[in-house]
């Protein structure tokens, strides 16, 4: 029996690293369609690996997108500039690569008549909301071209495949964190622990916002339970990924850094440049889907803090871990 083939946008990044290996691991064949602007180390070890397939390409360019797509069942959407800085850097390059895109992605997996579709958005687009606590039906409030970008995204999935046998799926991811095989820290537990290891002091900037967390490994798991559950449970269907154990303000997870990595300095800082705060809720992902996440931001410090020691990261401040620091052409 022919195995069923995923294709993985962005399959080189953060999470997609994580995501293929899960694909393999699963009895998947897996193509990635990637512009590498990281390079390919990510994935390199799997290209001994028959059922893994890596192509260069960019999802801006329909013949890229069109060839990605023979012969697949499903794809799961993952490219694209993440996080507000990097998008801020090239607006136009942003809108192009984050939305303009998503509209080629949509069409031509009607017209390859793929099976699956799903995206990966943020909980980002519920913005500056307070302390209230928000599900998937509250209204947004996007504060920067990152959320807007990914919100367009969403409205052309939903409108886009209505009427066709394409089932769609979007996760709004909450903030990401852990060790993975293409390392960030331009994300908020991973920038502290890396600077509570190395220097042995943080700074909390404002501490009363609200973010959600979820762990790198448990956004793939995320993935792939949408991937594989039945159509009438997740079709034109959105699901906050995270848990609600997993709320915190910024200056709680000084703490859980600080109770990881004794010793550490905490400086508290007023102001904060980032306006966002939202405190979410990810019921829905538990009840219609059964998804539990397996990971606590203490354990994600815990394994960063073990990349250190055992040498597998350089210096931190290197530009690679930082997508605010690459440039999009």
């Amino acid at each position: 029996m022919q195995k069923r083939r995923i294709l993985v946008t962005g399959g080189a990044g953060y999470v997609g690293s994580h995501l293929v290996r899960k694909l393999l691991s699963r009895g998947y064949a897996v193509r990635v369609l990637d512009n590498l602007l990281f390079g390919d180390e990510s994935v390199k070890e799997l290209s001994s690996d028959p059922d893994f397939e890596l192509m260069r390409g960019d999802i801006r360019h329909i013949e890229d997108v069109v060839q990605s797509m023979e012969d697949c069942y499903g794809v799961i959407h993952l490219a694209g500039i993440v996080g507000d800085p990097a998008c801020e850097l090239k607006p136009d390059v942003t809108h192009a690569i984050n939305y303009e895109a998503t509209k080629i992605m949509v069409e031509i997996t009607k017209y390859k008549g793929l099976k699956r579709f799903v995206f990966a958005s943020t909980c980002s687009v519920y913005g500056a909301a307070e302390d209230y606590v928000l599900n998937e039906g509250s209204v947004l409030n996007p504060v920067s071209l990152y959320a807007e970008t990914n919100l367009r995204s969403e409205q052309i999935i939903l409108r886009g495949f209505n009427g066709t046998d394409v089932v769609s799926s979007i996760m709004r991811l909450a903030t990401v964190f852990g060790a993975s095989y293409r390392m960030r820290f331009d994300l908020v537990v991973n920038i502290l622990t890396a600077k509570a290891v190395n220097e042995r002091k943080i700074k909390i900037y404002g501490g009363k916002q609200w973010r959600p967390n979820v762990h790198v490994e448990d956004v793939a798991e995320a993935a792939i339970t949408l991937l594989e559950a039945p159509a009438s449970a997740v079709d034109r269907e959105i699901f906050n990924i995270g848990s609600n154990e997993q709320n915190y303000r910024i200056a709680e997870l000084g703490d859980i850094v600080l109770q990881c990595i004794p010793g550490t300095q905490v400086e508290t800082l007023d102001e904060s440049p980032d306006p966002r705060s939202y405190n979410v809720s990810f019921d829905k992902a538990r009840h219609v889907l059964g998804y539990r996440v397996g990971r606590t931001v203490k354990s994600g410090v815990l394994e960063i803090e073990k990349m250190f020691q055992a040498g597998l990261i350089g210096n931190f401040l290197d530009d690679i871990y930082y997508n605010v620091k690459y440039r999009y052409k």
